[in-house]
C-alpha cells in the first residue's frame, strides 16, 4: 500500500510541474501575440503617418490612383498579381475591386507564362498590379518581361528601391514603408510575411475604396452596385434593393455611362435608401488614431543617462542636427518625447540609401520619437 501511495503521490507531482510548464507557456504564447499585434498597430499607425506626411508617397498614390482610374474609365480592367503571400492579397484586392464594381482580374504569374497572360489587354486600356513586398520577386521579374509595353504597371511594395521599382514600366508605386524595428526577423526570428502582408494588405482595401470613389461620385450609385455585387448574406439584405430599381442596374457589368446612373441615382426609392447604412464620417483629424502611449523603456534609459539634450522642437536644419546627435545620447522635445541618437542616424541612413529629400526624411523623425517621463 505504501508504494501505491508513494507512486500516486509522484504521478499527482509530475502532473502539477506538466500543467505549471503549460501555464508558462501559454503564458509566454500570450505574451508575444500581444508584442505581434501591438507591433501591427504600430506599423499601421506608422504607415498613416507616411500618407499624412510624405509628399512623395501622396505624389506616388496620386499617380497610381489616376492610372487605374483611367483605364476604368476606358473600359479596361485592373489586372492584380503577385507571388506567394502577395498572390493572396493580389486574390483579395481582386475580389474587393470587383465587389466595388471595379473591374478587376487575378493573374498567376506563373500561369501567366503557360497562355494566361492572353487577358491582359493592352489596346482596352488595362493596367497591372504588381506586389512585391521586397521588390526582387523572381517570378514578377521573369514576368515583367513579357508585359506588354503599352501596359501601365502599378508596384505596391515595401522597398522602395528595388529591382522592380526602377523598371522602365512601373510608372508609380504604391508604397508601404517597413522599418527595420517591425521587420519579422527582428521581431520574432523568422522572416515569416505577418507584419508586411498586414501592411500591404490594409494599404490595398484603401486605395480601392478610394478609387471606387474617384470613379464614381455619387455615393448613391455606389451604394446600389455595391448591392447589387452582394445578392446574398447579410450584407445582401442590408442591401437588398426593390426589383424595379434592380433590374435597371443589371446592365451595369461595367461602369461606361455614368451620366445614365446618375439619372438612375436621382430617381431610385426612398425605402432602398432607408436599408443602407450611411457612409461613416471620416475624421478631418487623424492624429487621434496615431499610437500615444508612454514608452517606460525609453524613459527608464533617458533618466539614467547624464547625456542628453533638452529640446523645444527637432532642427529641420540637418547640419544642426548632425551636430546634436554627434554630442548627445537622447534628444528630448517639449519635455514631453524622446528619441535616442542611434535610432535618429538609422534613419538617415536608410532615407539616405532610399535617395529621399530631407523633408521625407525629418517626418520619419519626427515619426520615431515617443512620448516618455522624466
Amino acid at each position: 500500500m505504501g508504494n501505491k501511495s508513494n507512486s500516486v503521490s509522484l504521478s499527482s507531482l509530475n502532473d502539477v510541474n506538466e500543467i505549471g510548464s503549460c501555464d508558462l507557456a501559454f503564458d509566454k504564447s500570450i505574451a508575444v501575440i500581444t508584442s505581434i499585434l501591438s507591433t501591427q498597430t504600430q506599423s499601421i499607425a506608422h504607415l498613416t503617418s507616411q500618407y499624412k506626411n510624405s509628399k512623395w508617397s501622396q505624389q506616388q498614390l496620386k499617380q497610381s490612383l489616376d492610372i487605374m482610374n483611367e483605364s476604368l474609365r476606358k473600359g479596361g480592367k485592373i489586372v492584380v498579381s503577385g507571388i506567394g503571400k502577395s498572390y493572396k492579397i493580389a486574390s483579395k484586392t481582386v475580389a474587393t475591386m470587383n465587389s466595388l464594381c471595379l473591374h478587376a482580374s487575378l493573374l498567376h504569374p506563373a500561369e501567366a507564362l503557360h497562355g494566361d497572360l492572353g487577358m491582359v489587354k493592352e489596346y482596352q486600356g488595362d493596367c497591372m498590379i504588381l506586389i512585391s513586398a521586397s521588390g526582387k520577386s523572381p517570378e514578377l521579374i521573369q514576368l515583367l518581361a513579357h508585359v506588354p509595353l503599352m501596359v501601365p504597371i502599378i508596384l505596391l511594395t515595401c522597398t522602395k528601391v528595388s529591382i522592380l521599382s526602377q523598371h522602365p514600366q512601373v510608372k508609380s508605386l504604391l508604397y508601404a514603408e517597413f522599418p527595420s524595428k517591425f521587420h519579422e526577423e527582428n521581431i520574432y526570428g523568422l522572416s515569416a510575411p505577418t507584419l508586411s502582408t498586414t501592411l500591404c494588405l490594409s494599404l490595398m482595401d484603401s486605395v480601392s475604396i478610394a478609387l471606387a470613389e474617384l470613379h464614381v461620385s455619387d455615393i448613391n450609385i455606389r451604394k446600389r452596385l455595391f448591392g447589387e455585387r452582394h445578392p446574398g448574406g447579410a450584407i445582401g439584405q442590408a442591401y437588398s434593393l426593390p426589383s424595379s430599381s434592380a433590374q435597371s442596374l443589371k446592365s451595369c457589368a461595367s461602369i461606361s455611362d455614368l451620366k445614365s446612373l446618375e439619372t438612375i441615382s436621382q430617381t431610385s426609392d426612398e425605402s432602398a435608401q432607408s436599408k443602407i447604412t450611411p457612409s461613416a464620417v471620416i475624421p478631418s483629424d487623424i492624429d487621434e488614431y496615431t499610437l500615444n502611449l508612454i514608452d517606460n523603456s525609453l524613459s527608464d534609459l533617458i533618466k539614467n543617462s547624464t547625456n542628453v539634450k533638452y529640446l523645444q522642437k527637432l532642427p529641420n536644419d540637418e547640419l544642426e542636427l548632425l551636430r546634436l546627435i554627434t554630442l548627445y545620447d537622447f534628444l528630448i522635445i517639449d519635455n514631453q518625447k524622446g528619441i535616442d541618437s542611434k535610432s535618429i542616424i538609422e534613419i538617415i541612413r536608410v532615407s539616405h540609401q532610399q535617395g529621399d529629400a530631407w523633408n521625407e526624411t525629418t517626418w520619419k523623425i519626427h515619426e520615431a520619437t515617443k512620448r516618455i517621463i522624466v
